[in-house]
């Protein structure tokens, strides 16, 4: 028998066994999540008996006539409240009969599937499977957000002192190491000199390191006040930080006009400086060409910077993405962790990013961002109205 649970006032479906995937013609993924009312074709009629059960805590039967068919075809419905560990009515479970024959004996066969006492037992033990399972879920995530809650503090904990604890010992190792050189670099042999210049590089590269590391906690604080910024603007500052990257490089970049998102203006600065400062950085043999676009798809934007560089090979995809991950080693300088900033930010404001490309064509990196009721359209075209 195809059966169904829903869950909540608007009766999300939360599991269906595969009676009701074929009976509707669905995969699972097409189901879950949607209203159940959506999926049903008397869908304002069974909305209101799920209102009712969920209400009242009452089981109840309905039969409802499909007339688009090519044949009269009638749906009922047996439907069972479920119940929370605080025996709150928290969804409800449904079970489904589609035939053809008549209504009177559908509502036949519901009267006698609802007061069977043997059936009924039995869909109560599944309905307090299904709540027992629901709950078991609930807590798991429940655990699961409190690590991350406190993953993220100890996170914070280490950007405060990567900022401040660790640097200034740095800070100390790079300026003695400079007063040795000024004050006894005639006393130093040719090893001497280059034993130095080791000291001083790596504890430079270790400020680097801890200095992206700290962009990296940054990456994902939250702003309680989101303005509506101008990603137009965003890009200018971003073209002027990286001028001299650019003129060196000899390259172009193009920037299309961008909408108005709502968020922190430092942290699509981050983002942006990094992918278009990578495309600058992993350059090819052709002359440099950037361009940085952005279309509206549905209820999300999706903005993309192209590059005619260096290329990724398909199996580093994915792993271009992880903290300290870098595919050319010491050939190319950098820590590893401008493309997880990018991550973090993006992921901070509920899209997500990824990365099309192949050795020597060049790379896209596509970034979504959701679509705010205030942003239908950007700061740079209402300007210009």
């Amino acid at each position: 028998m195809p059966m169904v649970a829903v869950e909540g006032t608007s009766h999300v479906v939360c599991y269906v066994n595969p009676a009701f995937r074929r009976l509707v013609h669905r995969l699972p993924e097409d189901v879950v999540g949607n209203r159940f009312a959506d999926l049903a074709p008397d869908g304002e009629e069974c909305h209101m008996l799920l209102d009712r059960v969920f209400g009242t805590g009452q089981p109840e039967i309905h039969t409802g006539e499909e007339h688009s068919a090519p044949h009269p075809l009638y749906w009922s419905y047996a439907a069972w409240p479920m119940h929370g560990h605080d025996h709150r009515v928290i969804g409800v479970l449904i079970q489904v009969i589609e035939t053809t024959p008549s209504r009177q004996q559908v509502t036949s066969m519901n009267e006698a599937l609802l007061i069977g006492s043997i059936r009924q037992h039995e869909l109560a033990e599944a309905a307090e499977a299904l709540n027992l399972q629901l709950q078991t879920e609930n807590r798991a995530r429940a655990t699961a957000e409190a690590e991350l809650r406190r993953a993220n503090r100890d996170l914070d904990q280490f950007a405060l002192a990567a900022s401040h604890d660790l640097q200034e010992p740095l800070r100390m190792v790079v300026g003695f190491s400079e007063l040795l050189r000024k004050g006894y670099e005639a006393h130093l042999t040719g090893a001497g000199l280059e034993y130095l210049d080791f000291i001083t590089n790596g504890a430079r590269k270790m400020q680097q390191l801890l200095k992206d590391l700290l962009a990296y906690a940054r990456a994902g604080e939250d702003i309680d006040e989101r303005d509506l910024i101008n990603l137009d603007e965003v890009l200018e500052q971003v073209m002027s930080n990286l001028a001299l990257a650019v003129e060196d490089s000899g390259g172009v970049v193009t920037c299309e006009a961008l909408p108005a998102v709502y968020g922190h203006s430092a942290h699509f600065v981050q983002v942006f400086q990094n992918l278009i400062g990578n495309a600058i950085k992993y350059r090819g043999e052709r002359p440099l060409s950037i361009r940085v676009s952005a279309e509206r798809l549905n209820d999300q934007w999706r903005f993309a910077v192209t590059d005619n560089g260096m290329g990724i090979d398909p199996q580093y995809h994915s792993q271009v993405f992880g903290v300290f991950k870098r595919l050319h080693r010491e050939a190319i300088p950098g820590t590893g962790i401008g493309l997880a900033i990018c991550q973090r930010v993006v992921k901070h404001y509920g899209g997500r990013i990824w990365v099309e490309s192949q050795p020597d064509e060049g790379s896209t990196f596509y970034l979504t961002l959701p679509v705010g009721e205030a942003e239908a359209t950007s700061l740079h075209s209402q300007a210009g109205a």
